[in-house]
């Protein structure tokens, strides 16, 4: 597998690097959102609302005697010539057992879901927790690495400038060096062919020797 990368732009990588940051903070921060609102609803429903309705089951406990009491005073107060009008008095009875009725549902409700509000808690913080690691170690460690890796990029760029953006690169004239220097021949080579003009003021090897036989002919 290749190790080799096209980097268009660094600038890409700083902005995918803020990006990451701030998604990891965005999760984390809900996630502590979620956490601490969990904690606040147990600790809501286990001493709040436990305390709360104890408190009201004993005063409306207290109000249902009260109202028993009145409705026994008032059975007393009957003889054969007089009965008293007791209707009154045994609606506000009804009302009070009907109110610690409630405050005793409302109690056995809270005992009941104190339990299954916390298995719901452990069971969201076992959902949670691979997001969770992932927000708060791999992340930073890719935050980290892509900082190395734009350093490392931005040095680079300062000593070599890409091709095309200010002349070739150092590997570039490397090359083009070497091509030249093969394409030229070397001192001691000796053209195949002549030119025309050097054709034309060239010796035969017949007027050669006739030039060395007859020496009045021209040259």
């Amino acid at each position: 597998m290749s190790s080799q990368a096209s980097v268009q732009s660094v600038d890409a990588l700083k902005e995918f690097r803020v990006a990451l940051a701030l998604f990891a903070d965005d999760v984390l921060g809900a996630l502590g959102g979620v956490e601490m609102e969990a904690k606040r609803t147990a600790q809501w429903l286990q001493h709040d609302r436990r305390t709360y309705w104890q408190d009201q089951i004993k005063r409306r406990r207290e109000a249902v005697s009260q109202a028993q009491a009145e409705v026994f005073r008032r059975k007393l107060q009957k003889t054969a010539d007089n009965t008293p009008a007791m209707s009154e008095q045994k609606e506000v009875l009804r009302r009070a057992e009907a109110s610690l009725h409630e405050a005793e549902l409302r109690a056995a409700q809270v005992k009941k879901w104190e339990p299954a509000l916390q298995h719901a808690i452990l069971e969201y913080h076992g959902s949670i927790r691979r997001i969770k690691d992932l927000a708060s170690g791999d992340v930073p460690r890719a935050v980290f690495a892509l900082e190395r890796m734009i350093d490392a990029l931005e040095a680079y760029f300062r000593v070599a400038p890409p091709s095309g953006a200010g002349g070739p690169s150092p590997l570039e004239s490397i090359v083009d060096s070497i091509l030249a220097a093969e394409a030229s021949p070397s001192p001691c080579e000796v053209p195949e062919e002549t030119s025309a003009a050097e054709a034309g003021t060239a010796t035969s090897p017949d007027d050669a020797l006739a030039s060395a036989a007859d020496p009045e002919l021209p040259a």
